[in-house]
């Protein structure tokens, strides 16, 4: 947040916290992808981090994500 430090990082955060709380009461995954996409594109936007998780490095990170909370 402090790198980042724009409006739009606060904005990504209230979304990724809304998204994951909703992705957990619904009893559904995907709260480690949108983590690991938030935290690497921070304040970029949406697009950046659609082209994240495609990316081979999203892979690794999930891969990581689901060992901690597994």
């Amino acid at each position: 947040m402090a790198e980042a430090g724009t409006v739009e990082a606060v904005a990504d955060l209230a979304a990724l916290i809304s998204r994951c709380a909703q992705l957990r009461a619904d009893g559904l995954s995907g709260d480690g992808e949108a983590w690991a996409a938030t935290a690497s594109t921070l304040g970029e936007g949406e697009e950046s981090r659609a082209a994240w998780r495609a990316g081979p490095e999203a892979a690794r990170a999930l891969e990581l994500h689901a060992r901690r909370v597994g």
